[in-house]
């Protein structure tokens, strides 16, 4: 039976944020508590509605599932856009959870397409549709960016969601494995794929190459609405410019929103250059894009309503 209890589900993300970036900075203590966590992670999890089949080798985003403290503002408000029969695409999907609360709430007549560099990752996805008998999710093994050929990935042991197409700022005992990257204009277009309605975007600094990469699709379907992590330490690591990559979304016309998890909010961007001037490691920002304005209000109530009932 699928295990459900998440001890820490209570817990404000502020207060998890805080243990994690503060309490367990030193690296002693950091190693010591994945230790700990990894023991709690369980081969399965029911979330949202889906069952997930969770990484027991990673403390970072399989147990911060099984511990109940993982993005829960955010993935609800992901929900509140998902409706049956949009496209919904999942780029830099890890093991899968935003692609599988997306099959869940799509159809079975929808398509939903994973993206996901690496390959372990990518086997955590398949035996998660395997659990819930999702058949039309297309999984791809490729890395995102703004070229189509081979690349290096950057493997990361203590993170599964840290693996990098870049080496900058990478621990140099990273291990690295050949990986086909793809720009997702010509991953569309190969592959005869929908323009995506729903898109969600968390690829660990690469996501203004991405964004290059995905130009033409980002301009034919004018009302997709983008969930993207935005982290300026990470962009500049990778070898590019958060202020540029904000400039860039301006000029194709979307209004840029972010997601504040600790206050369960939904702020409009007013400063772009405060926004990209966030150059600490542990600084990021979820955002959201859309050439419409948001009613946020009505975003909220229904992320609300969809958090209450899923749990």
């Amino acid at each position: 039976m699928p295990f459900r209890f998440r001890p820490l589900a209570w817990l404000p993300p502020a207060a998890a944020k805080y243990v994690y970036t503060v309490i367990l900075r030193p690296a002693p203590l950091r190693a010591a508590a994945q230790f700990v966590i990894k023991r709690f992670i369980p081969p399965e999890l029911t979330f949202r509605g889906v069952r997930l089949a969770l990484n027991q080798d990673d403390a970072i985003v399989s147990g911060s599932l099984a511990l109940g403290t993982y993005e829960e503002f955010e993935v609800s408000v992901f929900e509140s856009f998902l409706t049956a029969g949009k496209t919904v695409y999942d780029v830099g999907a890890n093991i899968g959870l935003y692609a599988t609360v997306a099959a869940r709430h799509v159809g079975p007549d929808a398509t939903v397409v994973a993206v996901e560099p690496g390959p372990d990752n990518c086997d955590f996805i398949r035996k998660t549709l395997a659990l819930n008998g999702f058949t039309d999710v297309r999984v791809f093994q490729k890395a995102v960016g703004n070229r189509t050929g081979e690349a290096v990935l950057h493997l990361c042991a203590d993170n599964k969601a840290d693996h990098r197409i870049y080496a900058n700022g990478a621990r140099t005992t990273r291990r690295t494995i050949p990986v086909e990257i793809v720009r997702l204009d010509d991953l569309i277009a190969s592959n005869a794929l929908p323009l995506p309605d729903v898109m969600k975007i968390d690829i660990q600094g690469a996501e203004q190459f991405a964004v290059e990469g995905m130009r033409q699709t980002l301009e034919r379907q004018q009302d997709v609405v983008v969930f993207m992590e935005l982290w300026p330490w990470g962009i500049r690591q990778a070898g590019g410019d958060a202020a540029q990559l904000l400039r860039t979304i301006r000029e194709m016309g979307f209004l840029i929103y972010e997601l504040d998890g600790d206050d369960e909010d939904i702020h409009p961007v007013t400063d772009d250059t405060e926004l990209a001037s966030r150059g600490l490691e542990r600084q990021h920002a979820n955002l959201l894009l859309s050439r419409r304005p948001i009613d946020v209000p009505d975003v909220l109530r229904r992320a609300k309503g969809g958090r209450t009932s899923a749990l």
